[in-house]
């Protein structure tokens, strides 16, 4: 196809075949991948593939045959595709560009364009438009791009010249420098970024882009545009953006870290001496006081160190994961067969239950410390129950539950933290399902003595009372095999607990084994 176009004389004779309704040529056009359309000088449409517009923007015959193309070209596109044809000639060559068409449903269809300009019999002038659809490529990228702008980490993108591609909103505020300031420079003259004493480390890069092999990440103090210093953890691997590799490299800040590792060695130390001064005088009561002060400083340290690792260390390689595998999954490394596909939604599967553990964790024992703050504001409490109701439509449907709300004949605004009051309904709703094969869930809602209450009510299997006990501590099940093929850690309703505690509210349960559960919950109107 492409060769049949870049010699003008036989694209003349082409044009005129197809004009002349030349059934062979038709054939051609119908059978691309790509969309091809002809037009005349005012960009009217002269001929399509009708089959590809079909498929790529949902057209028939009738709402495209005579009409002028700019009708479906995005308004700031109109001026690229202007500028090429006012440079077109016949022997002229242009590089391919992006544009977007509106197809039958009012959506924006991203398409690479080439423009090759003919004439027919009577030396008029006519116009090939060839069309490749590129919206999938575009919404991988998409996808990459806000997770490269979200990373809390630094990343730069860099070519294997050395030359700064792209960085992302935590460089530059991380760096105090606009982006401009970065942009198609060798990273070699930033001296934050790159200090003499990692330069051998920057020679391995390059070297292993090559290979695809790179050196394990080493950790380094940088200096900041302010004069702070900050220790941080250097990684590097490749990425594909649109038809270019480039090399990704990834600043994570460990400075807390470092800061911890450092007062835990000074604690020690000054632990030590003390513990060694003592034992003189008072053997025997030291041995007891320091296996105390032992204990204290394990479970101090287990804290520290688990609260540094799970927010720095196991959540942002979770969303990369998760991330990345996405991206794998629609195709925008290849396209995969079904057993790959397979695995990778097993992964994304594992990795978001075990983000959502370390999140409730996390929660728990912010809420502990009185790190955890609620935004109050006022919402409509309606939004919140659809949305949750929406969330869980689909397994809603699978299991052929009814779905009922009672208590929400208007618009009802209350004081709360809609964030945390969604999770609380997340939580006691997906119960309720999981529990549920049969039946009904049922979720009141109605003012009582200056107190919003919520009632989520279910048919399922009910709890025991011997296991009334376990219902709301950290990690505990209750001891079932219809439980245990449940996915779930023990965590949500003890989590769930102390987000209506904090609230100022009160949680609590019925049941009977057998015939359902419900639970019940209240916020404060004040």
């Amino acid at each position: 196809m492409n060769q049949d176009f870049k010699n003008p004389e036989r694209s003349n004779r082409i044009i005129d075949e197809i004009i002349e309704k030349t059934e062979f040529f038709k054939i051609i056009f119908e059978s691309l991948k790509d969309l091809i359309v002809i037009l005349d000088r005012d960009l009217k449409i002269l001929y399509f593939n009708s089959d590809v517009l079909k498929n790529n923007l949902n057209y028939g015959n009738k709402e495209i045959v005579g009409r002028n193309l700019r009708t479906f070209i995005y308004n700031k596109d109109i001026e690229k595709i202007n500028n090429i044809i006012n440079k077109t000639t016949s022997n002229s060559k242009h590089p391919i560009t992006e544009i977007r068409l509106k197809d039958l449903n009012q959506n924006w269809i991203w398409f690479d364009l080439k423009i090759i300009e003919m004439q027919d019999k009577k030396t008029n002038i006519l116009y090939l438009f060839i069309l490749k659809n590129i919206s999938e490529m575009k919404n991988a990228e998409e996808k990459y791009k806000n997770l490269f702008e979200s990373s809390p980490n630094a990343i730069i993108l860099l070519n294997f010249s050395g030359i700064i591609i792209d960085v992302n909103l935590t460089t530059i505020k991380l760096f105090g420098q606009k982006k401009q300031d970065f942009i198609y420079k060798p990273i070699h003259i930033f001296t934050d970024l790159y200090p003499s004493e990692i330069k051998p480390f920057f020679k391995q890069i390059f070297k292993a882009a090559f290979k695809g092999i790179f050196p394990e990440p080493i950790e380094a103090q940088l200096k900041l545009n302010n004069n702070r210093l900050i220790w941080v953890l250097i990684q590097a691997s490749l990425v594909k953006v649109r038809q270019s590799v480039l090399i990704q490299i990834i600043y994570q800040d460990i400075t807390e870290k470092k800061k911890i590792q450092l007062l835990e060695k000074k604690f020690k130390e000054q632990l030590e001496l003390e513990v060694e001064e003592r034992t003189k005088k008072l053997n025997h009561a030291l041995k007891e006081q320091k296996l105390y002060l032992d204990q204290i400083l394990r479970s101090s340290q287990f804290k520290t160190e688990f609260m540094s690792t799970m927010s720095h260390e196991l959540r942002t390689p979770l969303n990369a994961i998760i991330g990345f595998t996405e991206l794998l999954l629609e195709g925008a490394y290849g396209e995969l067969h079904s057993e790959q596909k397979e695995v990778l939604n097993d992964i994304i599967s594992s990795a978001e239950h075990q983000f959502d553990m370390i999140k409730n964790i996390l929660d728990i024992s912010k809420i502990e410390a009185g790190h955890l703050k609620l935004n109050k504001s006022t919402f409509v409490i309606n939004n919140i129950i659809n949305q949750v109701y929406s969330i869980f439509k689909p397994t809603i449907d699978k299991k052929n539950i009814q779905f009922l709300l009672h208590g929400l004949d208007k618009q009802y605004e209350i004081l709360a933290d809609p964030i945390r009051v969604k999770e609380i309904l997340l939580n006691l709703v997906s119960n309720a399902i999981k529990f549920t094969e049969k039946g009904t869930i049922d979720i009141r809602f109605k003012e009582k003595d200056k107190k919003w209450m919520f009632k989520i009510k279910d048919t399922g299997i009910g709890i025991d009372q011997k296991d009334f006990n376990i219902i709301f501590k950290e990690f505990k099940r209750v001891d079932s095999d219809y439980v245990r093929s449940k996915p779930g850690t023990g965590l949500g309703l003890s989590l769930t607990k102390r987000l209506v505690n904090l609230h100022g509210g009160v949680l609590w349960f019925k049941s009977e084994l057998g015939k359902g559960t419900t639970f019940t919950f209240t916020i404060p109107r004040n």
